[in-house]
């Protein structure tokens, strides 16, 4: 796996000017993240941890859920993978006529507007649980929730919503499988960074799985920051140790990093307690 290079081309009062930041999401997802930050001045390295892919189903019960959305009253994503899959099986978004739609923050917010889709709940604590307790009682018979989610989705939204009484249609919608091993010049970027983006628990876990070409962990570099408290505590319990946790959304992010780097790239980090990283850019190259 090669790493992607993007220089910024913003100036030098920039508050991201000098510093490299390390963005994780799937192609499909980083752009807006990478724009983000290149408008901030920083050089973005785009290293995704993870490819998204078909269902093994190859997607027939997410087709079928497609054909029959007028028998569900709510859709609830939790990502905007789950918006782009579904909806390129709708034809004439007409079709969600008389359904509402809930989304699990901002960006996933973003994926349904860009098909001009404007949810009905967007949840004010940006996770699945967030969502969940924002999501209302259902006040009739046929109260059925479509959840279109990731192969492996954590059960924490459909568990909510049962307990309010709702029934709940769990369709696999794509899978996440792990990149392949990097290339030593990717590993090289990656030692040389100021800072490693996480947007998701599963790129955590992605990350720390993967070896390099020598079977030795990947380097972690100062400062690694987490879009929402749960990404946040993924990296804590995967043992990073410097992690800057912003709320969901690319601009909170984005303000994050600022704060913790907006003096250039660091010569080291220390975590949000003060403690310093669990694994450093000395201990991470071994």
């Amino acid at each position: 796996m090669d790493s992607a290079r993007v220089t910024a081309t913003t100036s030098r009062t920039a508050p991201l000017w000098g510093t490299t930041i390390v963005v994780t999401r799937p192609r499909e997802d980083a752009d807006d993240l990478a724009n983000a930050l290149r408008a901030a001045g920083a050089q973005v390295v785009g290293f995704p941890v993870v490819d998204i892919v078909d269902p093994e189903d190859g997607g027939a019960a997410l087709e079928a859920a497609a054909r029959n959305l007028a028998r569900y009253r709510w859709v609830a994503f939790t990502s905007a993978n789950a918006v782009r899959r579904l909806l390129a099986l709708v034809p004439d978004v007409r079709a969600l006529a008389g359904v509402q739609l809930a989304s699990v923050g901002p960006t996933t917010a973003a994926a349904l507007e860009a098909h001009h889709l404007v949810p009905d709940l967007v949840a004010h604590r940006s996770s699945a649980a967030g969502l969940g307790e924002a999501f209302p009682a259902p006040a009739g018979p046929d109260a059925t929730v479509l959840f279109p989610a990731s192969a492996g989705a954590r059960p924490t939204l459909p568990a909510a919503l049962r307990q309010k009484g709702w029934a709940v249609d769990v369709v696999v919608a794509y899978r996440t499988v792990p990149a392949p091993t990097p290339s030593a010049s990717a590993v090289r970027e990656l030692e040389a960074a100021s800072a490693l983006t996480f947007a998701s628990p599963s790129a955590v876990d992605a990350y720390v799985s993967l070896r390099t070409e020598a079977g030795l962990p990947l380097p972690i570099p100062p400062v690694v920051a987490c879009i929402g408290p749960v990404t946040a505590d993924a990296a804590r319990a995967a043992g990073l140790g410097v992690v800057v946790a912003a709320r969901a959304g690319v601009a909170d992010l984005v303000a994050a990093l600022t704060d913790a780097l907006g003096g250039g790239a660091p010569a080291g980090g220390r975590g949000a307690d003060g403690a310093p990283p669990a694994g450093g850019r000395g201990a991470a190259r071994r």
